[in-house]
């Protein structure tokens, strides 16, 4: 009888231990499915975020034009502006006025100055441009906009010539 009573318990220990491994089945497979969620969730957004995004209204017309003071710019330094929703920077050279623009001719990236190398760098796929905007290597198939302006007084007037 004794054997007997060892079986039952060995039965229902059994039973103990099927029932935590049904829990953790039911955990796992609810884990599963959360995760599941998760990523169809970050799927869909990747799939939603741009096609909302290009429902941003187009600008028609001219771009607004940038207007910067003529005092701001150092002889032989630079300050940046903005035109067209892209930034620019508004060089003043000993042969006069240059404004080049910073969007990459390749992607569109945003280059950036290296005041010590005298260069424009585009960190995306290492393309670059000599002082000038000039492409000297790298993929970007044209040089930099450089961007038409006019003066006013003291102001310096970009995109609006």
């Amino acid at each position: 009888m004794s054997e007997e009573k060892k079986d039952t318990k060995d039965v229902k220990a059994e039973e103990a231990h099927h029932e935590e491994g049904g829990k953790f089945l039911r955990n796992r497979r609810e884990f599963l499915g959360a995760f599941a969620g998760i990523v169809g969730a970050a799927g869909a957004a990747q799939v939603v975020v741009p096609l909302l995004g290009s429902f941003k209204p187009v600008q028609r017309g001219k771009p607004e034009p940038a207007v910067l003071n003529l005092g701001d710019i150092p002889q032989e330094g630079y300050v940046q502006g903005v035109f067209a929703g892209y930034p620019f920077l508004a060089f003043n050279r000993k042969a006069g006025i240059v404004c080049i623009s910073l969007k990459c001719s390749h992607l569109g990236c945003l280059v950036k100055w290296n005041d010590g190398e005298k260069k424009f760098k585009c960190p995306c796929h290492d393309g670059w441009f000599d002082e000038n905007g000039i492409n000297k290597g790298g993929p970007p198939p044209v040089p930099l906009d450089k961007l038409e302006y006019k003066l006013a007084g003291d102001k310096l007037i970009v995109g609006g010539a």
